[in-house]
């Protein structure tokens, strides 16, 4: 198993199945959509003592921003928090989400990130619910791989504990 930031390419067996985020557009993949996770704006605890929270959307360009580099940089949150506040403050970059995550815990700036993510983490809080982005995350593998044992049997897996998978993805987005 691989955690990557990178985006492995599956039709040059860089990997064999992918949860990946957003529709596919390559059409030699296959697989299934797992679930929906829905998107928020989040701060360290230490950003929202010191400086508050962003009143609304409107507010963040009066705040600083956790920038995003490298193979992360046109991740769907952070690409939506740019286009959201195109004037704020990027205080600190990382080209890596573990990364953005520990500049967000350290109070560097506000993030943009799935509920599932950042309801999990007890050093941040959600300071803006809904950045009305809601993205699917789907099982994918190549196609010419679908029936190979190993791809197969971990596949399988997911269809058996998907109420599970979607629980991971859903968990908070109504909070």
């Amino acid at each position: 198993m691989v955690t990557s930031d990178r985006f492995l390419d599956l039709s040059k067996r860089e990997a064999d199945i992918a949860i990946r985020l957003g529709e596919p557009s390559d059409e030699a993949l296959v697989g299934r959509k797992i679930a929906d996770a829905s998107w928020a704006v989040y701060a360290g605890r230490t950003y929202v003592e010191r400086y508050g929270r962003p009143r609304d959307v409107e507010d963040l360009n009066r705040h600083v921003i956790v920038g995003c580099d490298g193979p992360i940089k046109d991740y769907p949150g952070p690409r939506r928090l740019r286009s959201l506040a195109p004037h704020a403050t990027i205080t600190t970059r990382s080209d890596h989400w573990q990364g953005v995550l520990l500049a967000l815990k350290a109070g560097a700036g506000l993030v943009a990130m799935p509920h599932w993510q950042g309801d999990r983490e007890s050093e941040i809080v959600r300071v803006i619910d809904d950045i009305g982005l809601t993205l699917p995350y789907y099982l994918l593998m190549h196609r010419d791989m679908q029936h190979t044992p190993r791809v197969r049997a971990f596949a399988d897996f997911v269809a058996t504990e998907i109420k599970s998978f979607r629980a991971l993805f859903v968990e908070g987005q109504s909070r």
